[in-house]
């Protein structure tokens, strides 16, 4: 089976104080036969406190794979409206995975909460770092301390930490799993997601996700590895930005 971007470029969605779209390619011969069926998962919720993210990839493929991020998401959409830190939020997720019916599974994850003004906490647990676009550039979210995956935090004592991201240092932001950045071409070479991140960047949220998916599926020569996930955000229309 080969991946395939969807034609039709819709418009973004608006989730509180951000615009969103999002893009979902799965990797070819799924042994579980559904498009479906892979681990990656993202969600955007406007809550009490910002716009809250999250992206992740579970360890595994197949059912087990999509369970375990259906249950990590549902966790999350619950959490993200009644648990103020950021910091605990990942811990209760980390808590779920572990005393989950399959324990030696382990999540990678991105959790953000955005306010409305751009300003942003985020944690990283073993997942890659969201891409700033700004000013003609693209670079990973500085993450000077990061932590393990879900499941795995007891290496860190159980622990992670919220770094902040100034809204000065983005007017787009790119969370990404790895099936994007670690996606080889015939040669073998990683997908450049920062330097065509930026060459596409002029383009509208939703045409820049597209352009994307499609630039990634003629890297990969239309079979991908592993599944691979694009969330776009950019501040609403008409909500100031610091």
């Amino acid at each position: 089976m080969t991946a395939r971007p969807s034609s039709r470029t819709p418009p973004p969605d608006t989730v509180g104080a951000l615009a969103v779209s999002a893009r979902r390619l799965t990797a070819g011969g799924d042994r579980s036969g559904s498009a479906g069926s892979g681990g990656d998962l993202h969600g955007v919720v406007d809550t009490p406190f910002g716009t809250r993210l999250v992206i992740g990839d579970v360890m595994g493929k197949g059912r087990e794979g999509a369970r375990t991020a259906r249950a990590v998401l549902d966790a999350w959409r619950q959490l993200a409206m009644h648990q103020s830190s950021l910091e605990v939020l990942a811990v209760r997720l980390h808590s779920l995975v572990v005393h989950s019916a399959e324990p030696d599974r382990f999540v990678t994850a991105a959790l953000l909460t955005v306010a409305p003004d751009g300003s942003a906490d985020l944690v990283c647990c073993g997942h890659p770092p969201p891409l700033l676009i700004r000013g003609g550039g693209a670079v990973p979210a500085a993450v000077p301390a990061p932590a393990p995956p879900l499941g795995l935090l007891d290496l860190a004592q159980g622990w992670c930490a919220a770094q902040p991201v100034p809204a000065r240092a983005w007017d787009r932001m790119l969370l990404h799993t790895d099936g994007v950045s670690e996606a080889r071409d015939g040669d073998g070479a990683f997908y450049p997601l920062a330097e065509r991140a930026t060459e596409l960047a002029a383009r509208p949220l939703a045409a820049f996700t597209a352009a994307l998916a499609a630039d990634l599926m003629h890297h990969a020569r239309g079979r991908l590895q592993d599944d691979a996930t694009l969330l776009a955000v950019e501040t609403a229309p008409g909500l100031p930005r610091t």
